[in-house]
């Protein structure tokens, strides 16, 4: 009976942790909005440090070139992240996949390779 308490105790606490997480999070973004709300209220129609940086980027926006530029870059780092993680994807494959081959042996010695490669990737001879 104190084993079947237990096991009760724990499932409410983990019902209202499945719970509080949503709650916390959702609150916090709530609290967040409203304090920048709070901020923008208390500089509307003032003219500050803020609306002279609106200006330049509005004349920045208007520099054709500029924008070709600053694209030019958000688009080669998101590039350049895609591949850094698929080469860490990759390598951790890599890293995990002998133990998954080893586990699989001992489980069935009769089990046939799917011919993958080390790394997770297709046959050379299977792509078109």
């Amino acid at each position: 009976m104190e084993e079947l308490e237990y096991k009760l105790r724990i499932r409410k606490w983990d019902t209202l942790l499945r719970l509080g997480q949503p709650l916390v999070k959702y609150g916090a973004l709530c609290f967040c909005v409203w304090v920048l709300g709070r901020a923008i209220e208390s500089l509307a129609g003032r003219s500050t440090l803020a609306s002279f940086g609106v200006y330049l980027t509005a004349d920045l926006k208007a520099n054709k070139i500029f924008s070709h530029v600053v694209m030019g870059l958000f688009g080669a780092s998101g590039i350049g992240y895609g591949l850094r993680e698929r080469s860490q994807k990759r390598k951790a494959i890599k890293t995990l996949g002998n133990r998954v081959v080893s586990l699989e042996r001992k489980l069935d010695s009769n089990r046939t390779s799917s011919g993958l490669t080390l790394d997770g990737r297709s046959r050379p001879e299977d792509e078109p």
